[in-house]
């Protein structure tokens, strides 16, 4: 990442394939291209590729504007229609198509000259299990699982996730490369959800618990959320916050509170009933909110200055040092 992060030493170029030109992957190709890489980035609809280069200098024009020129220069960025030649020129992979497991796997299978140079291969997913995305591609011992959180070209963590037989020397590349990209890799075991999404669905639950239950409206969960513990958590993570109050009052309140917590194991029928209704979120047009009359893309682009600030903050305070 270009972002916030101080620059990491020299990393000797390598051939990058990016596989998939959606959002993850169009950001990828630029993070790695501002590493010095040399990066192709594939989709295989060539019409595609003007609207692509488009996205790809979209966010580099970004990340220059708010973060400096690339920290390490010789980065070179071109579309690639051909699998064969990615996989017969890259030195690792990082696969962002579509979250659908057969997909991944269909065409990770396609690897074969990857597979026989046990080149890194990275599975761009936020939840699939990488030990059987891994077997049903014939990747095992190779393929290692890669988290990039969205906005991806302003979120410093990569949560890496091995599989059950991804040798640990496989993970340690994957590290090394994404750190080198500016980016806080974090080392996570092959669980449903890894961390982060764990925790964010956790929470959710229990906000979806409380609009069912009549206790308050959805707009009411968002305002408490953004305007209290939200507000605090770049500067305190959990177990910080939890040091903080006192250990022996977190357990009194945890007492006292858990019996109460949503422990449901199906999504919530609020949920439910709105996708029955046709109301599946923004793009529809309805969802928790009517999205008719408010401004989705004024949203995202006010998320990611939020997103700046914080980083530029941090970094000015030190906070990030302590990362590679």
């Amino acid at each position: 990442m270009s972002t916030a992060t101080s620059p990491t030493p020299p990393l000797s170029p390598q051939c990058i394939g990016i596989l998939g030109a959606g959002q993850m992957g169009a950001a990828a190709a630029v993070l790695f291209r501002r590493a010095g890489h040399a990066v192709a980035l594939w989709a295989r609809n060539v019409a595609k590729h003007p609207q692509i280069k488009e996205t790809t200098d979209a966010t580099e024009a970004f990340l220059n504007e708010h973060f400096g020129p690339a920290p390490h220069a010789g980065g070179t960025l071109t579309l690639e229609s051909s699998l064969e030649q990615i996989d017969r020129t890259s030195d690792a992979i990082l696969e962002c198509v579509a979250e659908e497991m057969e997909q991944k796997t269909a065409l990770l299978s396609q690897l074969t000259h990857c597979r026989e140079r046990k080149a890194l291969i990275m599975t761009c997913t936020s939840a699939l299990c990488v030990t059987d995305m891994a077997r049903g591609s014939g990747l095992e011992g190779i393929l290692v699982g890669a988290h990039f959180w969205n906005p991806p070209h302003l979120i410093p963590v990569v949560e890496v996730i091995p599989g059950a037989g991804t040798p640990e020397a496989q993970a340690e590349r994957a590290m090394t490369l994404l750190q080198h990209a500016g980016k806080i890799a974090v080392r996570c075991a092959d669980v449903p959800g890894f961390i982060g999404n764990r925790l964010q669905h956790a929470m959710w639950r229990e906000a979806l618990a409380l609009v069912d239950a009549g206790v308050c409206t959805a707009q009411d969960v968002d305002r408490v959320v953004k305007w209290t513990f939200a507000l605090r958590l770049p500067a305190l993570g959990p177990f910080e916050n939890m040091d903080l109050v006192g250990l022996p009052l977190v357990q009194s309140i945890e007492t006292y509170l858990f019996p109460h917590l949503a422990a449901n194991h199906e999504p919530a029928r609020s949920l439910t009933t709105r996708l029955q209704d046709g109301h599946t979120g923004m793009k529809a047009g309805q969802g928790f909110y009517d999205w008719t009359n408010r401004d989705a893309a004024g949203l995202v682009a006010l998320r990611d200055r939020q997103v700046v600030q914080q980083l530029q903050f941090l970094k000015e305070q030190g906070a990030l040092d302590e990362h590679p």
